[in-house]
């Protein structure tokens, strides 16, 4: 996944969170509220999700670009989570700008 898929999904988890995280917890029933509700970008997220499940970050990445309808399975295979490590700093610059980076994404419920 690219950078711009990786703010899609970021940005339509922010501004639709309260019914993404209902779909969220029905696809992985081992994580629990507390767990999506504190993750404070798409690769922690994913990368909470993936710990509890077992599931590799790639399919939790899969999933959950299909949950909030970012186009998934679009050439990336490098396996690597939503872009590589440095993602979480160098993909938010471009979001800056909503305010809520950093910040978990239940809390703005």
């Amino acid at each position: 996944m690219d950078q711009q898929q990786e703010r899609q999904v970021e940005q339509q988890l922010r501004q639709n969170w309260r019914q993404i995280r209902y779909r969220i917890l029905d696809q992985f029933g081992q994580v629990s509220t507390a767990d999506v509700d504190s993750a404070t970008s798409v690769n922690d997220l994913v990368a909470r999700i993936a710990d509890k499940t077992h599931h590799s970050e790639r399919y939790v990445q899969n999933r959950l670009q299909e949950l909030v309808g970012v186009g998934a399975n679009q050439g990336d295979v490098s396996g690597e989570r939503f872009g590589g490590g440095q993602q979480g700093q160098q993909g938010q610059q471009g979001q800056g700008q909503q305010g809520q980076q950093g910040q978990p994404f239940g809390s703005q419920q």
